[in-house]
């Protein structure tokens, strides 16, 4: 049985995609779920401040879980291998998408995450 939707009414079945229809697209989504190495190596520089950081570290993604009291949408913690030279260290940031890049921030989510991480062994 096929029923017909008054226009106003598919529009808001839509999610109001009809009403935005005439914006221009705000943000980009995210390339995927999580950012890459490179991405991870530049939101990690750029939470310590120091963007030049971003070429001479590794990071590495271990277990990554949804953020704990997460601000922003699709906020993801993880723990982290950050290595620079011949020495690494673990730690646990969340990353989410700006619209534009990938961010990293300290994470609240250290009572939910293992460290040591297998994963990174």
């Amino acid at each position: 049985m096929r029923i017909a939707l008054p226009a106003a009414l598919l529009c808001l079945s839509l999610l109001g995609a009809c009403a935005r229809a005439d914006r221009p697209a705000a943000a980009q989504p995210a390339p995927s779920k999580l950012p890459d190495a490179a991405q991870a190596g530049a939101a990690i520089a750029d939470m310590f401040g120091d963007p030049a950081l971003s070429k001479d570290v590794a990071v590495v993604l271990g277990t990554c879980i949804p953020a704990v009291d997460a601000e922003f949408p699709g906020q993801t913690a993880c723990t982290v291998k950050v290595q620079t030279g011949a020495g690494s260290s673990e730690t646990q940031a969340d990353f989410y998408w700006n619209g534009e890049r990938w961010i990293a921030m300290p994470s609240q989510s250290q009572d939910k995450l293992p460290f040591p991480d297998p994963k990174l062994g």
